[in-house]
């Protein structure tokens, strides 16, 4: 009603402001000295100094709205004057924002005649029309509102001190400008200055009372939100009190419902197949399997029945109208995917291309599976921690097969020496289905599972492994090399192997002539060992060099070098 009558009689809001005064005036003596006699307040001086200030800034106001009405006028008159489209179109920029400075006093002087009460309340035009939408936000709207208001009012708060730090650090400023225009006029004698001086001084005079006016605006604002308010403590706890007495209500009653049937049957399922299909393997009995996933469907058929059922004894319409819609849309989406659901009810049956208990390969690496379900369970025995889950979707691109039980699941095992492309050799300090840690010359190298697949492994610690040396004599051996050189190398090296502390690993040993090289005389040594051996691999190898080297000292054998003949005809 103010903001109505604002916009035709500015005047009229003084009275309002005055009555407001006196009411505010008798409430506060009321309560600060009630037993005060009638005839004591009337003998009253006059009003205090707050009420003295509060008019001022009401006058202070209204004349602020009253100047822009006036410029407004005034800026119109110009634009049905102006000729020119750039002069037109600055006048109705400076009337747009004009029009908004008005809106904007005028509705703070409305707050500031009702105390800082929020008009926006009031300015929502009631809809007859149904709208599900806005039957659903009136559900939630009012605890969000408040806990909005709770979250952003630090932020306003800091707002409005950062606008009253502005305008008090330029309201100084311009009455300072205003003073020294003041004082020019009365030293200067030129009448065109003074014309000059006075508009000055007026667009200035204008400036200063419109910052004085922000100020006032801003200071009453920042009061406001800065002084406790005793409601905000109970509007949090009445909202929350509506949510959960209405619309919320029902759909936490009809969620709860829904949860309580639907694990009180899944728990059920688990405690009649523990019980009573203890005794059959999994994945063997395509009726029990068939009885479960028809359990499972059956079991959140039941459960939206009772929500609903709870939301229609609950009388909420709304609630169960929408409901019905997401089914419906759910149904709809489904229909599309028939074919996929129709594969993974087949991997569910245990009928499908992946089956429990058979071998698949996920990632590079072999595994189990040891249950297949809407989150099926693989497992690698060779790997620490080698059990993954995958969900339906992603079994439903793998195939499995029965397999052997003499089939290996991982190249290697924990605390094996492995030689990674010939060269890399170490201890298997840990492998998991992501890495394998080997232990190498003393330090620790990281290999993830592909990259260590993708070395090609060799585990000296399963079964045997063998140690080849290639050792060469010279030519001038020749005649002896197959027949005492070589039965006496094979006595020698044996008669040393028997001295070191792996001999009782040793499986066999081959010394014999390999061939006629280009400048020696090769033998081939092999000796082959257990898996227990492994750790020494390199002392075996240097050990079967030096052994060799150590032979031909005893026996006086030369070793050769790389050697050119070179071959001439007589007389060249």
């Amino acid at each position: 009603m103010l903001l109505f009558v604002t916009h035709y009689n500015t005047w009229f809001f003084l009275v309002i402001a005055l009555a407001l005064l006196t009411q505010v005036s008798m409430a506060r003596e009321d309560a600060v000295s009630p037993a005060v006699p009638p005839s004591v307040q009337s003998a009253a001086e006059g009003p205090t100094a707050a009420e003295q200030e509060l008019e001022q800034n009401f006058l202070a106001l209204i004349e602020s709205i009253t100047n822009v009405k006036n410029e407004l006028i005034e800026l119109k008159r110009q634009l049905r004057a102006a000729q020119d489209d750039v002069d037109k179109k600055k006048l109705t920029g400076e009337i747009d924002k004009l029009t908004l400075r008005q809106e904007k006093l005028e509705i703070a002087l409305e707050e500031f005649a009702l105390g800082g009460v929020d008009l926006d309340l009031f300015r929502e035009l009631p809809d007859t029309k149904f709208d599900w939408k806005k039957e659903l936000q009136d559900v939630v709207k009012p605890l969000l509102i408040e806990l909005k208001k709770l979250s952003e009012r630090p932020r306003m708060i800091e707002k409005l001190r950062s606008e009253q730090k502005y305008y008090q650090a330029r309201l100084p400023i311009a009455q300072r400008a205003v003073q020294k225009i003041e004082e020019l006029k009365k030293v200067v004698a030129s009448p065109p200055l003074k014309k000059e001086l006075t508009g000055l001084e007026a667009e200035w005079k204008k400036r200063r009372d419109e910052l004085n006016s922000q100020l006032m605006v801003v200071t009453f604002q920042l009061e406001d939100a800065l002084a406790p308010d005793p409601e905000d403590e109970g509007k949090i706890a009445a909202s929350f009190k509506e949510f959960f007495s209405g619309r919320g209500l029902n759909f936490l009653l009809a969620l709860g419902s829904f949860l309580v049937v639907y694990f009180s049957l899944i728990y059920a399922s688990r405690f009649f197949s523990s019980v009573v299909l203890r005794r059959k393997k999994r994945g063997e009995h395509f009726i029990a399997r068939l009885s479960n996933l028809l359990f499972q469907s059956l079991t959140v058929i039941l459960a939206l029945f009772v929500a609903m059922v709870m939301l229609y004894f609950r009388g909420d319409f709304l609630i169960l109208g929408l409901l019905v819609i997401f089914l419906f849309g759910i149904a709809w989406t489904l229909r599309q995917s028939v074919p996929r659901y129709l594969t993974e009810a087949k991997i569910l049956l245990n009928i499908g291309p992946v089956r429990e208990g058979e071998r698949v390969m996920y990632n590079g690496i072999p595994w189990t599976i040891t249950s297949l379900n809407v989150s099926s369970t693989l497992q690698n025995p060779l790997l620490r921690r080698g059990t993954i889950r995958l969900s339906i979707e992603e079994v439903a691109n793998l195939h499995s097969r029965r397999y052997a039980k003499e089939e290996p699941w991982f190249p290697s095992r924990e605390n094996d020496f492995v030689i990674l492309d010939g060269d890399v050799f170490g201890k298997v300090l840990l492998q998991t289905p992501e890495i394998v840690q080997l232990q190498v010359i003393g330090s620790v190298k990281t290999f993830s599972i592909e990259n260590y697949l993708g070395k090609n492994p060799r585990n000296l610690s399963i079964g045997n492994f063998s140690i080849a040396v290639t050792f060469g004599l010279d030519y001038k051996h020749q005649a002896e090399i197959t027949t005492t050189v070589l039965e006496q190398l094979k006595a020698f090296i044996g008669e040393r192997l028997q001295e070191q502390p792996y001999s009782d690993q040793l499986k066999e040993l081959i010394i014999d002539f390999n061939e006629a090289g280009a400048s020696s005389l090769d033998f081939i040594i092999v000796a082959v060992f257990s898996g227990d051996a492994a750790e020494h691999y390199w002392g075996i190898r240097r050990f079967l060099q030096r052994t060799a080297v150590n032979a031909c000292n005893q026996y006086g054998w030369t070793i050769p070098f790389n050697q050119l003949t070179i071959h001439t005809e007589p007389g060249s």
